[in-house]
C-alpha cells in the first residue's frame, strides 16, 4: 500500500487554532450552506445560520478536542435549525388563562337537542303534507336511493315527471321547513 492510497491524516486531537478554524470555515460553509438551505428558503438567514454555526463551533472548538469537525459542524446547524423549527411552533400557540376560559360560554346540549327535535317534527310534518305521488317519488329517491330511471319505471312515469315531483317536494318542504312557523 502507497503513501498515496492512505486515508488523509485527522487533525489532531487538541483545541484548534483561529488558522484551523479559518480553513475549515473556508472549506466547510459552502456545504454548510446548502445543507441548510434545504429548510431555510431565505439567502440571508442561510448566511446568518451558517455565521452562527461556526460562532457556536470557534466558542467550543477553543477548548475541546475534536476527532471529527466536520460532523460536530454539521450537528450544530441540524440543531440550530431544529431550534428554529421549534420556536416557529411556539409562536403559533395562544395561551389562554384558566380564569377566561372560565368565562367562554357553551350552548347547552339540550337546547340543540330541542331545537333537533323541532326540526325533524316540522320536516315530518311538511312531508305528510305533500301529495301522495309527490311523496312516494321523494321517498324513493331519498330514502331509498333509487335513480330517476327506476322510480320512473315502478311508478310507470317518465324520467322528466319524477324531476317534476322532486322539485315540487324540494321547493315545498324548504318553504316549510325553513318558514317561521
Amino acid at each position: 500500500m502507497s503513501p498515496a492510497d492512505e486515508d488523509p491524516p485527522c487533525l489532531p486531537e487538541q483545541p484548534l487554532s483561529e488558522r484551523v478554524i479559518d480553513r475549515l470555515f473556508r472549506s466547510e460553509a459552502p456545504r454548510l450552506a446548502r445543507f441548510i438551505r434545504r429548510s431555510v428558503h431565505n439567502h440571508d438567514e442561510v448566511h446568518d445560520l451558517v455565521q452562527e454555526t461556526f460562532a457556536n463551533f470557534a466558542a467550543t472548538a477553543a477548548t475541546a478536542t475534536l476527532r471529527k469537525p466536520e460532523a460536530y459542524l454539521r450537528t450544530i446547524a441540524r440543531n440550530l435549525l431544529w431550534g428554529r423549527w421549534k420556536k416557529s411552533i411556539r409562536r403559533h400557540v395562544i395561551f389562554v388563562p384558566v380564569e377566561e376560559a372560565l368565562g367562554v360560554s357553551v350552548e347547552a346540549d339540550q337546547s340543540w337537542m330541542m331545537e333537533a327535535t323541532d326540526l325533524k317534527r316540522r320536516y315530518e310534518q311538511a312531508l305528510s303534507e305533500l301529495p301522495s305521488r309527490t311523496r312516494e317519488v321523494f321517498r324513493l329517491h331519498r330514502q331509498e336511493e333509487l335513480p330517476y330511471q327506476a322510480i320512473a319505471d315502478q311508478l310507470g312515469m317518465t324520467v322528466r315527471g319524477v324531476k317534476y315531483h322532486m322539485r315540487k317536494a324540494l321547493l315545498y318542504l324548504d318553504h316549510r321547513i325553513n318558514s317561521d312557523g
